[in-house]
């Protein structure tokens, strides 16, 4: 019997298809021809993979003028888009 290599998308869609399924790990691996083994391992090392990318320092600098070069009435206004849908908007009003 030979044995099927998935790649690392593949499995990212088998975890995927799973969480968003009702069947248990091991009902979905007998639908899926998977090994539950093999399922445990590919979950775990594809969080892994994407904790550590969350955990990357993803800061974006950038320059403020200083407060003396701002007049009195200058207004300003910052969005900020964040994962779930989330926007954060400050700004300032003359």
């Amino acid at each position: 019997m030979a044995t099927k290599r998935r790649t690392r998308e593949q499995w990212q869609e088998l975890v995927d298809k799973q969480a968003e399924s009702e069947l248990t790990v091991s009902e979905f691996c007998a639908q899926h021809a998977l090994t539950v083994s093999n399922f445990y391992l590919w979950r775990k090392k594809l969080s892994d993979d994407s904790q550590q990318f969350a955990q990357q320092d993803n800061w974006l600098a950038f320059d403020m003028p200083a407060s003396g070069n701002q007049s009195a009435g200058s207004t300003w206004e910052i969005e900020l888009v964040l994962p779930g849908g989330v926007v954060l908007r400050m700004n300032r009003v003359a």
